[in-house]
């Protein structure tokens, strides 16, 4: 029962928007098992029926990769963001012009240095 309460509070700091919709959806279907208890079944199954919607949505949120972004920092590093992407961005900003000449013969050494592979 720890670790069940110690990974809910660790995913709800992380993902609130997750939690929330999980409380949503559990209380749904809470209040579809009362409706059902109180004889009201054909409106307990509507209730609990769209309390998968909010599930569905908690599920998914919390499947989705941990913090894709990188809060402002460049650590120079792979994956989101990072600065491992293999090569230098153009210089003087996204607004300046590509050296095409350069880029193409950057290119054509790259490709005169691979090997070829038959097919």
């Amino acid at each position: 029962m720890r670790v069940l309460r110690d990974t809910w509070r660790r995913e709800s700091s992380e993902r609130p928007a997750a939690a929330r919709l999980a409380l949503i959806g559990i209380g749904a279907l809470a209040a579809g098992a009362a409706l059902a208890g109180g004889g009201l079944v054909l409106l307990a199954q509507l209730i609990a029926g769209l309390a998968l919607v909010p599930l569905s949505l908690a599920t998914y949120i919390r499947l989705l990769p941990a913090r894709p972004w990188t809060d402002g920092r460049d650590d120079g590093g792979p994956g989101w963001g990072g600065g491992g992407h293999g090569g230098p961005g153009p210089s003087g900003g996204p607004d300046a012009d590509p050296d095409w000449d350069s880029f193409e013969r950057q290119f054509r050494d790259y490709v005169e240095r691979r090997e070829l592979v038959p097919a």
